[in-house]
This record gives structure tokens, C-alpha cells and sequence, in this order.
């Protein structure tokens, strides 16, 4: 029984280090050549062009590992100048853009919900009070800060995107 319940500890001991060096990594600096506005264009142009799958270029790939070196699962596509990378960090579901010349545009990166500021917390439970959190990324885009927010409550899921300050700017109702 004490070899049981020592094991139990020390799986939940290395459950929260794993925790704690995820939540520890910073994320690398976003590009500020370009504005928000622009930023914002180019990743929907991105997004509503076709992708395909490709190998980078070499300095896309040497800016990527120097960018998020515990990268694993790499996978990468581009669409209209704009390279997406897949990946996981520590357990992590990551994306991030980056254009031709390597200047990172944009991440995304899954995020617990004790990990959302407490504004952005409240301004989703008090839109939707019964709901339970399912997926949430922060994103960082340009200067800006946002969060994508899933919350189901049955067979109903609501999407909500969310600035750093509680502002709803987006909000999806799937039934």
C-alpha cells in the first residue's frame, strides 16, 4: 500500500513539473514590420487560398528552430507567401506563421484555462454562465493578444474569440 501510494505522488510530482516547464516557456517575439491590420489580411488571405505541403526554406527552417527549439512534430505548409508550421512543444499544440523572409506573424498556442487572465475568464462565463471550457489558444498576432475560447453545454458549442482586455469580438453558435 505505501509503494502505491508512492507511486501515486510521484507520478502527480512529475505531472505538475511537465505542467510548469510548459507554462514556463515564452513564446519568441512577433514580427513588427508589419502592422495588425496587415498581419490580419495576410493570415486570411493565407487562409482562404489553397495550401500544400512543403519542406521550408533553409532560412524558414533555421528561424523556426532558433524560434521554438523543443519543437516536435513538424509539419508545414504554405499558401499565399505565408508558411504555417504545425507542431507540439512539451505536450503543447502549437502553430505558428511566418512570411517568406522568416519574420514571425503570428502564433497559436493551447493553452489550459488556469493560463487565461481572469478578465478574459469572466467576460466568457458570464456570456455563457453554464457552459464548461473546452479548447482554448492563445494567439498572438502582431501587438495583439487574443483567445479562442470553445465552451459546449450539451449538444450546443460556442465559439468566442476574446481580446486580452474581456472585449468578445467573435462570437460562433453551433447547435
Amino acid at each position: 500500500m505505501k509503494v502505491v501510494k508512492f507511486l501515486i505522488a510521484l507520478a502527480a510530482c512529475a505531472l505538475s513539473v511537465q505542467v510548469a516547464t510548459a507554462q514556463s516557456s515564452p513564446a519568441p517575439a512577433i514580427s513588427s514590420d508589419c502592422s495588425n491590420e496587415a498581419i490580419a489580411e495576410m493570415i486570411r488571405k493565407h487562409r482562404t487560398s489553397h495550401s500544400r505541403d512543403v519542406m521550408p526554406p533553409a532560412n524558414l527552417a533555421t528561424k523556426f528552430k532558433a524560434d521554438f527549439p523543443g519543437a516536435s512534430d513538424v509539419e508545414w505548409e504554405v499558401a499565399d507567401s505565408i508558411y504555417e508550421v504545425e507542431f507540439d512543444v512539451r505536450f503543447r499544440d502549437w502553430k505558428a506563421y511566418y512570411d517568406v523572409e522568416g519574420n514571425l506573424l503570428m502564433t497559436v498556442e493551447e493553452i489550459y484555462r488556469s493560463e487565461l487572465p481572469a478578465v478574459v475568464k469572466n467576460a466568457a462565463e458570464t456570456k455563457y454562465p453554464k457552459y464548461h471550457f473546452e479548447d482554448i489558444d492563445r494567439i498572438r498576432r502582431g501587438t495583439e493578444v487574443f483567445y479562442r475560447i470553445e465552451m459546449e453545454l450539451r449538444d450546443t458549442e460556442v465559439e468566442l474569440l476574446v481580446q486580452s482586455n474581456g472585449t468578445i469580438t467573435e462570437e460562433k453558435i453551433d447547435y
